[in-house]
């Protein structure tokens, strides 16, 4: 739901995405790591980084992050060339890390940061004061959104039934909104906006679930009605 983030991807239109099915898949880090670097470069792109070096920064720490705990990364991928058209990240945090949802909302975007310091700790299994669960990235190229959303987002319900076997003691959802039209699809599923906007020159805010809840939905009534 975030680049973190749930801002929208400016992709040239693929002539074959009518005729091309996707399917969920777990995250590669060899294969994976640069498209899926790639396709959230441009999410940031508003932030006036190079985007020859964004790229290869999120390429560094995805694979760092699949190392540490892959249960929570995905792609929607295509079924013809096996190329990622759609990503999310579920990052478990410690409860350190948790005061880091209470600041300014600029500070979870360390994916497009040049600091080298993750404001957020990853959890280890088994951690039972792990209650929080950042959503860093999630999206869907514009082509695929609209057919695939409801997919992914339901497969996102399963990871973190998973992800609860890992922390029995996870209760919290935060995601981080950077664009006005993911805050809608955010909205419908009940995510608040906690906090302020930092500055009128960005649109970033905070957003809130609780796990329970958002594990309740019936995504594809939502997204039908």
């Amino acid at each position: 739901l975030s680049s973190t983030n749930l801002s929208p991807t400016a992709a040239a239109t693929d002539p074959t995405a009518e005729r091309t099915t996707l399917t969920t898949d777990t995250f590669d880090p060899r294969c994976d790591a640069v498209p899926v670097a790639n396709l959230l470069a441009v999410n940031y792109s508003w932030m006036n980084r190079s985007l020859e070096i964004v790229p290869h920064r999120i390429t560094r720490l995805l694979r760092r992050w699949a190392n540490q705990y892959p249960t929570g990364m995905r792609v929607l991928r295509r079924t013809d060339n096996l190329n990622p058209v759609g990503f999310y990240l579920l990052y478990p945090t410690t409860a350190e890390s948790e005061v880091t949802f209470s600041s300014s909302p600029t500070k979870g975007l360390h994916l497009a940061s040049m600091n080298e310091i993750d404001p957020f700790t990853l959890a280890e299994p088994g951690d039972i004061e792990c209650a929080s669960v950042f959503i860093r990235s999630w999206m869907i190229d514009p082509d695929y959104l609209e057919e695939y959303r409801v997919l992914f987002l339901q497969d996102a319900q399963q990871i973190l039934i998973k992800m609860q076997k890992d922390f029995p003691n996870l209760c919290d959802l935060y995601t981080l909104i950077i664009h006005p039209s993911y805050e809608m699809m955010a909205s419908k599923m009940a995510f608040q906006k906690i906090g302020t906007q930092t500055s009128r020159d960005t649109q970033l805010y905070w957003m809130y679930q609780a796990l329970d809840r958002y594990l309740a939905l019936d995504l594809k009534e939502i997204f039908t009605a």
